[in-house]
């Protein structure tokens, strides 16, 4: 869960980004990465979506990830 003071976010700070990398015994590799737009967080207060994560070709998908958010503002 988020917690902010209430219109307490930062100009520019709307966006999360979200590196999946696998594990292995040798090197984690890069599986993708996404960036979501945190403004449907801050006015509905929840997020419940599976998001692609492209490939580095940008011409399939190396899967997707499922991404639950819940934001709440602080009470001062």
């Amino acid at each position: 869960m988020l917690l902010a003071p209430p219109n307490n976010h930062l100009k520019g700070q709307n966006i999360l980004h979200v590196d999946v990398y696998d594990k292995d015994r040798i090197r984690d590799d890069r599986i993708g990465s996404i960036e979501i737009n945190l403004e449907e967080l801050y006015d509905t207060g929840h997020i419940d979506t599976w998001y692609d994560l492209p490939s580095k070709s940008g011409k399939s998908s190396n899967g997707e990830i499922h991404l639950i958010l819940d934001y709440e503002s602080l009470k001062l």
